[in-house]
């Protein structure tokens, strides 16, 4: 189908934007094969926190329709709705706050929009660590890992940083050594060891490993912190079945093994 209204995608504009692409995501083919004669390929752009569970729910998607193959691409949300907006094939976006969809909305290159799951955040540190609070990480020396203030997991943390004790929000800030452009790089710095504690989702606590092996361990954070809705976003110039791919993410199949990879429902998922 095609987004009533929707202009024309641009042509994908050079090489340089190919190789970008290929830095900064993982391309990965589900579903059925590729490219044979009468299939119908779609291309997802994927934001990186849904790496784990995503895969799950397109062989669930295409187990039901032979003739069609998935694509997914992972990166930054912000980093692949720039791709979007400079011409980059896709028929749809996952993206891990609304702020990128209502952006695409905005610039045209999108039409519908679905919440499909939701996310909160979470400060992590390794077991055994002894920072056993956020006050403890906010000490002189600490070194923490976040989000760049583009990227929604960054975004996330700077409304929780407004919600600490003044004191704590700043020494937090004033240790914060990496500002990174996806929240698989963040969680990557806890993991490395490179980072003393590190803000990521609360997906993202459960799968993580310290330096040694070892589980992550969540310091608690204010109870009343919003969480992060994920978006699916049908863009413009999408290809026949695109939108049965977002329909199908408010499915009960697909919210089962989101609900098992630790994601929440988004706001309003009662009442559908």
């Amino acid at each position: 189908m095609r987004v009533p209204g929707g202009p024309a995608r641009r042509p994908w504009r050079d090489a340089c934007w190919l190789a970008a692409l290929a830095a900064a995501a993982v391309l990965a083919a589900c579903g059925a094969g590729r490219g044979g004669e009468g299939e119908q390929t779609l291309r997802v752009f994927a934001a990186s926190s849904l790496d784990e569970v995503l895969p799950g729910v397109v062989e669930l998607y295409a187990a039901e329709r032979p003739g069609v193959a998935v694509e997914v691409v992972f990166g930054g949300s912000q980093l692949l709705a720039t791709q979007v907006e400079e011409g980059a094939p896709a028929d749809v976006l996952l993206s891990a706050d609304r702020a990128q969809a209502e952006r695409l909305t905005a610039s045209g290159d999108a039409g519908r929009s679905l919440p499909f799951a939701a996310n909160a955040l979470a400060l992590v540190v390794p077991v055994g660590s002894p920072a056993a609070s956020v006050e403890a990480l906010a000490e002189p020396g600490r070194r923490i890992a976040a989000g760049a203030p583009a990227v929604p997991v960054g975004a996330l943390t700077r409304a929780a940083l407004a919600r600490l004790d003044g004191d704590v929000a700043r020494g937090i800030r004033a240790n914060i050594v990496t500002e990174d452009p996806s929240v698989r790089v963040v969680l990557s710095r806890v993991e490395s060891g490179e980072a003393d504690g590190a803000f990521v989702y609360q997906t993202d606590a459960r799968r993580g490993r310290g330096p040694g092996g070892g589980a992550l361990r969540a310091l608690p954070l204010p109870a009343d912190l919003p969480a992060n809705e994920y978006v699916a976003v049908l863009l413009a110039g999408a290809g026949p079945g695109a939108e049965a791919f977002v329909d199908f993410l408010d499915s009960e199949d697909a919210r089962r093994l989101l609900r098992a990879a630790g994601f929440l429902a988004p706001v309003g998922a009662a009442a559908r």
